[in-house]
This record gives structure tokens, sequence and C-alpha cells, in this order.
């Protein structure tokens, strides 16, 4: 699922393969038609997945620079929920 956060930036949300398995959370640069990766964050549950990307929509609309999200480190970001 696509969520466009900016002129020029977006937001994808994906589970990888089936059922079961991590989603990820990731920020692309348009630039003429290319899309380019400027970070990604994996959750074990949709719903987490859910609320980080739209919060990470709201920070870009609200101006945060993008290098900021180019010097945290990508990577997993695996909490279980709450039972």
């Amino acid at each position: 699922m696509k969520i466009f956060a900016a002129k020029n930036l977006s937001v994808e949300l994906n589970q990888i393969h089936e059922k079961g398995t991590p989603w990820e959370v990731s920020v692309h640069k348009n630039v003429m038609g290319f899309k380019r990766r400027i970070s990604s964050d994996w959750f074990l549950g949709e719903e987490q997945a859910r609320k980080f990307a739209e919060q990470l929509c709201r920070d870009l609309q609200s101006g945060i620079p993008t290098t900021a999200l180019k010097q945290r480190k990508p990577g997993w970001t695996l909490h279980r929920s709450a039972r």
C-alpha cells in the first residue's frame, strides 16, 4: 500500500511474502519517474507497521528533513504486540 507523504516523497507499507511474514515500511524519494529508497523499517504486526507509517507521513508532511531519515540506521523494528 502506498501512502503519499509529501510532494516528492512516498511511504509504502508492504507484507513481504505471505501471511505471518514481517511488514516493511519504506520511504522513497521520487525523482524524474524513478524511486530511491531513503529508509526502511520492519515490523512483526500490521497494526504496528500501519501506525508507524501514518506517523512517518505526518512527520514528513510537517517538514522533517529527509537527512534525518538517512541518518537513522534502517533495520528491524520488531516488537511483540501487547496481548
